[in-house]
């Protein structure tokens, strides 16, 4: 609690700076300097934002440069000499001044008022390209703006997620990328707490209507952390920093129960820009499973053969808000502070049936199992962000601090029971399990960027993490007497700590139409494990280099080809290093491996973009080679119980291509699809862990996943949209994956003057989003298939407060997360 009192001292301080710094700005004036203001020349209205370039008269070299504030007012440091400047904004005119003397008789050159004409066929150009862009493609990343499928209204991040191309997310709502679960999540650049301690579950609570875009990066920079094998998947949150106030408000209801609503709120008022995001809902799904499995070689007391149905019924009340404002210290510094809480409750219920099949005998018995569970989620993160921008263009240096603190408690009641139908049950087994997982993190970074030559960068940057996490798991067992007393097998607790530091390097240029960045990241890991229960501590030491390196040829202005490499990490953390299980199921035991090591990727990939009026195409391949690969392999024992654990079982060779297709085929039909075709390849062999041994089969998967989504305009009347979602069977070390196809619809309708959208969809339309597969082991065999929620049905109403409805949000943005040069 200190901690975060002194935060809200250090926020509430800032702001006094804030306005010191405003009050004093006067008293700091340049010397030497040009001014002037930008105005509307058919409004007279100011405009903000505009860049001001200042060029020296005799050679035309660029000298500096600047932005116009929210008034439409430049103040330019500068030397002595004669210049000439020029005024740039999109959907403008550029504005050019000459004749421009700065001397000791003239120390400020003041151009006055700028009248600024608006470049109308410009504009018109831009909103109809903003009209059809739902995914814009680019070399480095792909950037997908939400509020343009219509099928993510209402839902969650995991619903957002589940609909990009090359991204899926599984029955346990763990988010794969070109196939590999080595995918990093961050939020606005960075670890957040809004992702939580378990980001499967966080994801889906995660209000999507909060959520402005989302930035896939396949292969990242030295920039970045070198987490995540796959690549980087940036959840963008909605700001604003318009002028005045805006914002929307959005409510939404479906079925089964999806109840809620959002607000983003932003006030621009001079040296000061606040913001806010508040979303609230109350969920429910349903789900259900079954699975087949035979066994061999068992105990004649066990069963040969069981069929087990499992039916969920999980949900309740999450909401989140975010606070923040950006401090304008003066033209060139600014402090962005911001706070976070998320929290959420949630009753779950699942219920397991087992029916077990005893041969030769053919005595059969029917066991249930009901488990009602209480989940409580709690987070909250705080951040500071110091941005200094330097008279020359492109020149910024900026330092981030970030605090955030997750707590995660839940607490079962199981009961058991036996009988050979369901009318003759009896409970024999009753068992309590509390769970409470607690997360620290504090993160300190600071990145500079320093432009040289014409086109050319120099950045450097550094970054420490300090992560803690604490997980305290008590079951108890209820005996003869009614006593519930502690169970020893499963009872655990465990620390995880984990210390990063890390330096990086990049160095980039540009030559006619040849564009390189190099780049090399070196990252210090320190990763302890203890196991309280057994006073068991497991401690890694280890220092790698990550170099990056981009080649970019601009063949036309529409047309560009990129070739790419990155060498990237994946550390095991938290609940895979940990030998202990959960006893939800006390058939199929999850439980982790302190042994295991971190996978390390070399990943190459080439890619071809073409851009035209009313069209797009990206092609690429890629190639991954990964050294530890980790996979979760299963073993059951001989009274039928299984357990998956994970392993580093050996290497993995995996070859891709992708490609990404929009089209405009007339003024109300436009069809964008994208389709990820990929092979990997695991040889055989066997792991141990203790005194049992794992064997598992050659890997050859080779296998697909494709999206198309084509959308309507029917005149004023409204918009629709159908998309279609294919991922074929894969091969895994122990069995397959068989193939999901699933359907969404949807529709919208602006209303109030476009002030409002009313709009409606069906995820899921013909229910048919099951997981479905096949294991292998060397006792048994087993079929299942597994639905995480049914078909569902959403209706949402969305106002915008002084807001025009959003056409384009691909614009560039600053920070940890722009992605790139290229």
């Amino acid at each position: 609690m200190k901690s975060k009192g002194l935060l809200f001292i250090i926020y509430f301080l800032a702001l006094l700076i804030g306005a010191y710094s405003q009050a004093s700005k006067e008293m700091a004036a340049p010397k030497f300097a040009i001014k002037g203001k930008l105005v509307n020349a058919n409004t007279n209205e100011p405009v903000e934002f505009a860049t001001i370039s200042i060029f020296n008269e005799s050679d035309s070299s660029l000298v500096t440069g600047g932005l116009t504030d929210i008034n439409g007012i430049f103040n330019v440091p500068i030397k002595p000499g004669e210049y000439y400047i020029r005024v740039q904004f999109m959907g403008f005119k550029d504005a050019l001044i000459s004749g421009v003397k700065v001397s000791k008789d003239r120390p400020v050159y003041d151009a006055g008022n700028i009248q600024f004409e608006e470049n109308e066929t410009l504009l018109e150009e831009v909103v109809v390209q903003g009209e059809r862009t739902q995914m814009e493609m680019t070399l480095d990343k792909k950037v997908f703006n939400i509020g343009k499928d219509l099928s993510n209204l209402g839902g969650s991040a995991t619903d957002i997620l589940d609909n990009l191309p090359s991204v899926q997310v599984d029955v346990e709502g763990n988010v794969s990328l070109r196939g590999s679960e080595n995918v990093r999540i961050l939020i606005d650049g960075k670890p957040s707490g809004l992702v939580g301690l378990s980001s499967n579950d966080a994801l889906r609570q995660l209000n999507g209507n909060l959520v402005e875009s989302v930035e896939v990066i396949t292969n990242p920079s030295a920039r970045y952390d070198a987490e995540g094998l796959a690549g980087i998947i940036n959840i963008v949150l909605k700001k604003d920093q318009k002028r005045g106030l805006n914002g929307s408000f959005q409510a939404n209801t479906g079925v089964p129960a999806n109840h809620g609503g959002s607000i983003n709120l932003n006030l621009r008022r001079d040296w000061i820009n606040f913001f806010t995001n508040v979303g609230i809902n109350n969920r429910r799904y349903n789900g259900s499973g079954f699975s087949e499995q035979n066994f061999y070689n068992q105990d004649p007391s066990s069963p040969s053969f069981t069929i087990r149905d499992r039916s969920h019924d999980r949900g309740g009340i999450s909401y989140s808000a975010r606070f923040g404002s950006d401090i304008y210290l003066n033209e060139s510094n600014t402090l962005t502070l911001s706070f976070l809480y998320r929290y959420s409750d949630e009753e779950n219920e699942t219920r397991l049936i087992y029916r077990d099949f005893f041969e030769p005998s053919g005595a059969d018995s029917l066991t249930l199992r009901n488990d009602n569970e209480g989940e409580g989620d709690e987070n909250v993160e705080y951040a500071l962000n110091y941005t200094r921008n330097f008279n020359r263009k492109g020149q910024k240096l900026t330092a981030d601090f970030q605090y955030q603190n997750n707590n995660e408690q839940e607490s079962s009641d199981l009961v058991q029971s036996e009988g050979t139908t369901f009318n003759n049950q009896v409970p024999f087994l009753y068992q309590r399990a509390n769970n409470d997982e607690i997360e620290e993190r504090f993160m300190l970074q600071a990145d500079y960027v320093h432009p040289f030559a014409k086109e050319g960068n120099l950045e450097l940057g550094t970054r420490y993490t300090d992560r803690l996490v604490g997980n305290d798991y008590l079951v108890t067992e209820r005996n003869e007497s009614g006593i519930y007393e502690v169970d020893s097998a499963f009872s655990n607790e465990f620390e995880y700590e984990e210390d990063v530091l890390a330096v990086y390097g990049i160095i980039s240029n540009k030559f006619n139409k040849l564009s390189w960045q190099l780049g090399v990241r070196y990252e210090l890991t320190k990763l302890i494990t203890y196991q309280k229960t057994n006073d068991l501590r497991n401690e890694q030491n280890y220092g790698n280099f990550f170099p990056s390196a981009f080649l970019t040829y601009q063949v036309t202005e529409t047309q560009a080809v990129q070739a790419s490499y990155s060498r990237r990490i994946s550390r095991p953390r938290g609940r895979r290093l940990n030998p202990f299980s959960s006893i939800s199921d006390n058939r199929n035991y999850y439980v982790g491996n302190p042994n295991l090591q971190p996978e390390f990727t070399d990943s190459y990939e080439l890619g071809y973009l073409l851009n035209l009026e009313k069209s797009s195409f990206y092609g690429g391949v890629y190639y991954r080679y990964t050294e530890g690969v980790e996979q979760r392999l299963r073993t059951t024992d001989e009274n039928g119980i299984t357990f998956t654990r994970p392993y580093n079982v050996s290497i993995e060779r995996s070859f891709g291509a992708e490609f990404n297709v929009s089209q405009d085929f007339t003024d109300w039909y436009r069809v964008s699809g994208n389709v990820n075709f990929f092979r990997s390849y695991v040889p055989a062999g066997s792991v141990s862990f203790g005194d049992q041994t794992v064997s598992y089969d050659e890997a050859e998967a080779v296998s697909l996943s494709t999206r198309v989504s084509n959308n309507f305009k029917f005149n004023n009347l409204f918009d629709a949209q159908i998309n279609v979602n294919y991922r074929a069977p894969r091969n895994t070390v122990q069995g397959k994956r068989l193939s999901v196809t699933s359907v969404d619809i949807g529709m919208s309708k602006d209303v109030l003057n476009n002030k409002g959208t009313l709009a409606f969809n069906v995820r899921d339309l013909f229910n048919t989003r099951r997981w479905r597969s096949e294991t292998f082991n060397d006792n048994s065999f087993q079929y299942s298939e597994f639905q995480w929620r049914s078909t569902t049905a959403t209706l949402s109403f969305t106002y915008r407060l002084n807001q025009k409805k959003q056409r384009n949000r691909g614009e560039e943005r600053d920070g940890d997360y722009d992605g790139g040069e290229f």
